[in-house]
């Protein structure tokens, strides 16, 4: 597509035809995003415009097109090893605010033996991001693609921060804060990690309205999804409540809901697995890692952690996937992948300060 800027008058009517709530087409669809990403639209229009695609509701081809342009600029991994790499994240947006509940389950199930290609990114409309979290905890951001490589060949795990692989979404970053309201980009970016072998995804979706149009846009992805809508409102697994799944795997949809009553685990309150700031956050996120935190903890992180093992074929069924991650945390073996990870990524020093200070030894 030509560099030219768009005319003003072709974005004018796109806007106008956004607000009287009609639905772009394929071609326009990539048209402006691709302008938007690369930061050839004014920011008044392109805050405009992705407001209200929020407020029209966006469609599944609106949503596959922001992917397709989000994947054709971004710099891509791909880790030399048999077994499958999985991601674990949730979408962001959702107005209740828990500990790093996908990273901490990550670090969980790769200890117990699965591959994870974790994206993630600094927090948007949260509290404190995955990338919040591993970067004050002593994770350098910074590391080149071909070192976040060989951590996931050589632990199992490896953290692909979304500004480092998708740098041509800084032109929007200033954006999306301003908007201070979940975009396109929130449905858009847990379908966009940057490793070219992934085999799959368990999303956290805080929407149930969003349910539908994820389960249509990753039946056209080709990979095994595990779509999560709990509905006390998180993005994650809860075990406060019945949450709604959607396995789509590679085309087949499967639907049914899961009540942690059915997997041995009593419900939770939210209150126990919320917090209130950054503090909060990574305090309980390590002590989840460490096993020192409380029992509604544990299960929470256990029950996230397990679909990735049965994916990953570790695991014959949910219930043995959270037996065997209670008994990865218990044994410390999630702690000793976290400073595996760290050392191998990062300043193992910082790391030792954060458990000195939070008297985690």
């Amino acid at each position: 597509m030509s560099k030219t800027k768009l005319p003003e008058l072709y974005i004018k009517n796109i806007l106008n035809k956004i607000s009287c709530k009609k639905n772009l087409t394929d071609t326009e669809a990539i048209l402006i995003f691709k302008n938007i990403v690369e930061g050839r639209i004014h920011d008044d229009y392109s805050t405009s415009i992705l407001k209200e695609i929020s407020k029209k509701g966006e469609t599944v081809d609106e949503i596959l097109a922001m992917v397709k342009i989000i994947k054709e600029h971004s710099i891509t991994i791909r880790p030399q090893i048999k077994n499958k790499i999985f991601d674990i994240c949730g979408t962001g947006g959702s107005k209740i605010k828990t500990f790093n509940i996908s990273t901490a389950s990550a670090i969980v199930a790769a200890s117990a033996g699965c591959n994870i290609a974790k994206h993630g990114n600094r927090a948007v409309s949260g509290i404190c991001g995955s990338a919040d979290f591993l970067e004050y905890i002593g994770l350098n951001l910074s590391n080149p693609p071909q070192v976040v490589s060989n951590c996931i060949e050589e632990l199992g795990i490896g953290f692909l921060f979304a500004p480092l692989f998708h740098p041509v979404l800084k032109n929007v970053s200033k954006l999306r804060k301003e908007i201070g309201m979940k975009t396109i980009f929130n449905i858009a970016a847990p379908l966009c990690n940057p490793c070219d072998n992934l085999s799959g995804q368990i999303i956290g979706i805080y929407d149930s309205l969003l349910l539908p149009k994820f389960s249509e846009v990753t039946k056209k992805l080709n990979r095994n999804f595990i779509l999560v809508n709990a509905k006390d409102g998180i993005d994650e697994i809860s075990t406060t409540c019945n949450n709604e799944i959607i396995h789509v795997n590679k085309g087949e949809i499967i639907k049914y809901n899961l009540n942690p009553l059915e997997v041995g685990i009593p419900l939770a309150s939210l209150n126990n697995i919320t917090i209130k700031n950054k503090e909060d956050s990574i305090e309980l996120t390590l002590k989840s890692i460490y096993g020192l935190a409380h029992k509604e903890i544990e299960d929470i992180i256990a029950l996230n952690s397990s679909p990735v093992l049965v994916l990953s074929e570790i695991a014959k069924n949910l219930q043995e996937g959270i037996d065997i991650c209670r008994s990865i945390i218990r044994e410390g073996k999630a702690r000793k992948k976290l400073e595996d990870f760290i050392t191998f990524c990062g300043n193992k020093e910082r790391l030792n300060e954060i458990e000195k200070k939070l008297d985690l030894h």
